[in-house]
């Protein structure tokens, strides 16, 4: 009856098992052998072979305990038929290599394919037989056991299966098109006969290494280094691409190793040689390229070596060039900035390169002692003069300090850059020429980090100096409009502590009377507010506006006390000799000969020289020049000697090499006061770390000398004793 809810019901109706017959056991056997050969013939009469009566007759056998003679029945099937495929093969091996491998891969789907068909036909005994008997090998991989045997037999069919798979492969490499698929079912074949991994593979790499030796050793003579890291990187990526596509991936890894080994590490020598001419252009990419393959092979080493090489031979050459001593500074920053940014685009900020850099910057610009020291103290000098213009557009005026001051970290003679620092410094600023008192602040700020308050001390105080003075000349101003009697020059007094600045040459001259009255005047007001100090004037270093009436024109003209000292001769004569001017003003015969050569014979003649020539002579006559003009208003007569001169280099150079001797001879002193007795190479090694330039033997030896003649030290067996 139809169910009264409105559901359908479903309704199973359960098949009654056949009884089971005893099997006829001769006649399945035969059953059995008559469908695996039409299966295996491919035979259009194998589907009236019942699937069921066919797995049926599979299990009786087993369950009758014939397992095993089943088994051997598919055993000397399988061999009749893998001897025939095989035989079949061996009569194409004159065939070209594509067309015998197409012949190979149709074998082998035929093969497979007929295998998948027999394997279901005897699942059971795989499943109840071949499962309990530990290395009994499946149905289908008794078929596969047997192609493999009866290949093995034929070696000349197996080895010409391999030789095609190479030759192809090789073409490839070549450039090549071959037919993938071919390749990629040859080499499951193999892998699926266990011929791949047992021999093929071995000769595929034993293939690849003597191709890419064969190239590498041609293409590193013919090729640039870049276009040959180019075509290694191209190699590797066609390798890969190669086991995706059919060698497999477990080739990847010996591969690649083929392709170190014979592309790169086998002329690792040549490389780095070319490393040079990459380092020369910056070629980054092409660096970053050469980093990746040498950290793959382990070869940073070298690699850093060449780096560290490179700046210092190369900057070298910058330092070391006596013809170009002006842009050496802004030759090195400029290499210094090249460099750095191939640490960072290139070889990845890798610590051991960046130690690779600072020791290769230490090396060059130590190369010539004390010289770079001078250049960068100049060189900074040149920036400060400027301020924010010094900055490019894509940096700032404290970007440019840094940089130069990163030049300055690499120099060892750094009491060298402070004693022309502090000279430079103080003509900067007693000249007026500095841009900006920020920005000496913040140069000295960066000096002191980098040396510590000891080194800067005295450009402090300079700087204080200076600030101090424009205090006092507000009150001084003040003072000086109440008085009605005053000199009325319009003076400026810079107030210099002594001890902060470096010394200079005093020459006695003699003074205009109201010059001498202003600093008179000056004085009295000083002392009055700070009693118990000395004044003393030095002139060497003040500067004067002029006006001076000439015929075409009215002009101030910009000059040292003593030019101007000259020029107000003038006012009182028409022409003057040599002798007359220095009786006049009483300056030293030296200094006197350099004062009238910035005003006759510099570029701005405001004194004409008779008889004309080149060099001052007591003998010659001064006379006004009339026919002086110029297109500026205001006229600076060029100072020759406030001018930096070799000899004021020579000068500063041997008063360092002064304050060396005594820096040695103190820290040898306190060194052995503390240690009592030490010897010579343990003393040499302390005033290493003490000393902030670079100690010579020869120079200690000498300071050590002279410390026993004075009886501070005396030589005893292992070296030194300290005499208290």
């Amino acid at each position: 009856m139809p169910a009264t809810d409105g559901k359908k019901r479903l309704t199973v109706r359960l098949k009654s098992t056949p009884q089971k017959q005893t099997p006829d056991n001769r006649q399945d056997v035969e059953l059995l052998r008559q469908a695996v050969r039409a299966i295996q013939a491919g035979s259009s009469n194998s589907h009236k072979f019942s699937l069921e009566v066919l797995f049926s007759s599979v299990q009786g056998q087993v369950e009758a305990q014939q397992g095993p003679a089943l088994h051997a029945l598919l055993d000397a099937e399988f061999s009749v038929w893998a001897a025939a495929e095989v035989a079949a093969l061996a009569t194409h091996l004159a065939l070209d290599t594509t067309t015998f491998l197409q012949r190979v891969v149709a074998l082998w789907e035929h093969y497979s394919h007929h295998l998948d068909l027999i394997r279901p036909v005897f699942l059971y005994l795989d499943r109840a037989y071949v499962v309990g008997k530990p290395g009994t090998l499946s149905v289908f991989q008794l078929g596969l056991q047997q192609l493999r045997c009866h290949m093995e037999a034929l070696p000349h069919v197996h080895n010409r299966i391999v030789d095609s798979l190479l030759q192809l492969v090789e073409a490839e490499r070549s450039g090549e098109a071959v037919t993938r698929h071919l390749l990629k079912h040859t080499v499951a074949m193999l892998t699926n006969l266990r011929l791949y991994e047992d021999g093929a593979r071995d000769m595929l790499l034993s293939s690849a290494t003597q191709y890419y030796s064969r190239e590498g050793s041609t293409l590193i003579n013919e090729l640039d280094l870049a276009a040959y890291l180019v075509h290694c990187e191209r190699r590797l990526a066609e390798e890969y691409d190669r086991c995706e596509a059919y060698l497999g991936l477990s080739l990847r890894r010996p591969l690649k190793s083929i392709l170190d080994q014979c592309l790169l590490e086998a002329h690792m020598s040549s490389i780095l040689d070319g490393t040079r001419q990459l380092l020369a252009s910056c070629q980054e990419q092409d660096l970053g390229r050469l980093y990746s393959m040498c950290n793959r092979i382990g070869a940073l080493a070298g690699l850093r070596l060449v780096y560290r090489g490179y700046i210092r031979s190369a900057g070298s050459e910058f330092v070391t060039d006596e013809h170009k001593e002006d842009e050496m500074v802004a030759r090195m920053l400029r290499f210094r900035r090249d460099m750095q940014s191939v640490l960072h685009n290139s070889f990845a900020n890798h610590a051991d390169f960046a130690l690779a850099l600072k020791e290769g910057f230490e090396a060059c610009l130590n190369s010539r002692a004390d010289k770079p020291a001078e250049l960068i103290a100049k060189y900074l000098d040149s920036i400060l003069r400027r301020g924010s213009k010094a900055g490019a557009q894509d940096s700032s005026l404290e970007e440019v300090l840094d940089a130069a001051l990163a030049l300055f970290r690499y120099v060892q003679g750094k009491d060298v850059f402070e004693a022309f620092y502090k000279r430079i410094l103080s003509r900067r600023l007693l000249m007026g020429r500095s841009a900006s008192m920020d920005a000496e602040k913040l140069c000295i700020s960066k000096i002191k980090a980098e040396c510590g308050p000891q080194f800067t001390n005295q450009l402090e105080g300079m700087l204080k100096d200076i600030e101090i003075s424009s205090d006092i000349m507000s009150g001084y101003k003040q003072y000086v409009a109440a008085q009605p009697a005053s000199a009325g020059v319009d003076m400026n007094v810079l107030v210099l502590t002594s001890g902060f600045w470096p010394s200079y040459r005093a020459f006695e001259c003699l003074l205009p009377s109201e010059l001498l009255r202003a600093q008179k005047e000056f004085a009295d007001y000083y002392l009055s507010k700070h009693g118990g100090r000395k004044l003393a004037w030095h002139g060497t270093s003040s500067n004067c506006v002029v006006r001076a009436h000439f015929p075409l024109g009215v002009k101030e003209l910009q000059a040292s006390l003593h030019q101007a000292t000259i020029l107000l001769l003038f006012n009182e004569s028409e022409q003057l000799s040599f002798s007359d001017v220095q009786a006049a003003i009483k300056l030293e015969e030296t200094e006197l000969r350099r004062t009238l050569a910035s005003l006759s014979l510099a570029k701005e003649k405001v004194l004409r020289k008779e008889p004309a020539g080149s060099d001052i002579s007591p003998k010659d006559v001064f006379r006004f020049n009339e026919k002086y003009t110029s297109k500026l208003y205001r006229v600076k007569i060029n100072n020759l000697q406030m001018q930096d001169s070799d000899e004021d280099s020579k000068k500063t150079n041997e008063q360092v090499l002064q304050d060396r001797f005594h820096q040695i001879d103190a820290a040898v002193v306190r060194i052995m006061k503390m240690r009592k007795t030490l010897s010579h190479n343990l003393l040499l090694g302390e005033l290493a770390s003490q000393l902030r330039f670079p100690v010579g033997q020869s120079d200690v030896k000498k300071r050590i000398e002279s410390l026993i003649d004075r009886e501070y030290l005396q030589r005893v067996e292992h070296g030194y004793e300290y005499l208290a």
